[in-house]
């Protein structure tokens, strides 16, 4: 089973307008929310790729109330750790011209009793799992160190961990030593504080990651592609260039790809491509975690893996 964690649940609010003209009022053309948060968007596209997955993390008020409806609708397995403040909402405005503005609140403040029943409900659902995935930023009050605490329970019970995490979460998970993360260059320059403009740089980085504890590591590289060091091997992914419609969530879609081709038992190559293709598709389509699985079939035959020498 994959299990996901989602510790900042979100509504995520989709605003269609013409454009945005500051200081006027803004008309918009088609609204849509939905269940989000990073991991809860992997969760979702696990599911439509065939997977029964578990989502877990934690839920507030109603905000999380109208999360975990949505993930019932879609039969989706949750064990959220209910909390006392309020989840957040995040807010997408798109204009015709497809430039996206994004707002996004602050998570909700969570106890040291919230964590100790998180992990009460971590455990629960450990034994039954094989690929645990943790995508996006802590909840306020939560300690820096956590992801790395997950990484040792997921150590500790032979589950492979799947990070994607940024800044000081993620300099401190590598501790752990996690399966695979997945920085864009941005993410690099700030935890290694290096320039990573060339594909040589950033395999130079990418190595500096496994260095520190990283047993696979995934460089997202946008509309450019991957690249992909496992250790060994260093793989270079190109994919093709398509019209995109809302890129929120292709990371994440990108994530659950990953998680099923390793629960599956997949190839490098074959998980690679499967991640890619589902990524694209999550490009394509308005809603955010959505893939089509007749799109993710067309795009993985689509996207060309080069091992580097």
């Amino acid at each position: 089973m994959i299990t996901t964690i989602t510790f900042n649940a979100s509504i995520d609010r989709l605003y269609r307008v013409s454009e945005i003209n500051i200081g006027e009022v803004q008309r918009v053309i088609e609204s849509n929310a939905t269940a989000g948060g990073k991991g809860i968007n992997v969760t979702k596209v696990c599911k439509i790729l065939g997977e029964d997955p578990m989502a877990i993390g934690f839920l507030g008020g109603f905000n999380g109330a109208f999360i975990k409806n949505e993930l019932d609708k879609k039969e989706i397995k949750n064990r959220f750790t209910k909390i006392d403040s309020e989840t957040r909402n995040c807010l997408n405005i798109i204009e015709n011209n497809k430039v996206s503005t994004e707002f996004l609140e602050k998570g909700p403040v969570v106890e040291a009793s919230d964590l100790e029943r998180f992990e009460e409900d971590l455990n629960a659902v450990i034994k039954d799992t094989k690929v645990l995935t943790a995508s996006g930023s802590f909840c306020q009050n939560m300690p820096v160190e956590y992801y790395e605490k997950i990484g040792n329970i997921c150590r500790k019970n032979g589950v492979k961990f799947v990070l994607d995490t940024s800044g000081n979460a993620l300099k401190a998970a590598l501790k752990s030593k996690p399966y695979l993360i997945k920085p864009n260059t941005d993410e690099i320059k700030q935890l290694l504080d290096v320039n990573v403009e060339s594909r040589e740089e950033i395999i130079e980085a990418g190595k500096k990651l496994l260095d520190l504890g990283a047993e696979n590591v995934c460089i997202s590289l946008g509309k450019n592609g991957m690249i992909y060091l496992d250790g060994k091997n260093v793989y270079d992914v190109k994919i093709p260039k398509v019209e995109a419609v809302n890129t929120v969530g292709s990371g994440d879609s990108t994530i659950a790809g990953f998680s099923v081709g390793i629960l599956r038992g997949y190839s490098l190559e074959e998980t690679i491509k499967l991640a890619n293709a589902c990524g694209i598709s999550n490009a394509l389509n308005v809603d955010t975690g959505f893939v089509k699985l007749e799109e993710v079939e067309k795009y993985k035959n689509l996207v060309e893996v080069t091992k580097i020498a």
